[in-house]
């Protein structure tokens, strides 16, 4: 598995793939770090765009939140949104698709899951037992023996 050191910056071929909402209002988190620094376009919630990949995760919509999670989106539907990423992936080997959560296991980021459970989807999604050749993950990430 692949992992990046620090924070994603802009480089040829390296697209910044970050936590969205299907609104596509991309107004904090890395999501507004993508708008700002990586190009992806407020109103489009799902993913690429600019030097970024949209990975909606959040809902803002309150009678769609799962219950006892802040804005989160259901993991049946984050899961498959990260199916969609990782058939992205696999269609362009040529790009580099770096990962933005670098939440500790037991930190919970602003979809309302911890590192652990957002960990658990990415792992659920791959096929067989390999991730895309070019995923990145954080080192946080790829240390937690999680993935």
């Amino acid at each position: 598995m692949k992992h990046y050191t620090g924070n994603i910056v802009p480089e040829p071929g390296t697209i910044f793939v970050f936590g969205s909402n299907p609104e596509g209002r991309h107004g904090s988190g890395s999501a507004k770090v993508a708008v700002t620094q990586f190009h992806a376009k407020y109103g489009q919630g799902e993913g690429p765009q600019g030097n970024a990949y949209a990975l909606p995760t959040t809902e803002l919509r309150p009678a769609f939140q799962v219950v006892g999670l802040n804005q989160s989106l259901p993991a049946d539907k984050i899961i498959a949104a990260i199916k969609r990423l990782y058939a992205y992936c696999r269609n362009h080997p040529e790009l580099n698709f770096k990962v933005a959560y670098r939440n500790q296991p037991n930190e919970t980021t602003l979809c309302g899951y911890s590192g652990e459970m957002l960990m658990s989807f990415f792992k659920s999604a791959k096929e067989k037992l390999d991730y895309p050749n070019n995923i990145w993950f954080s080192e946080e990430w790829a240390n937690s023996n999680l993935l």
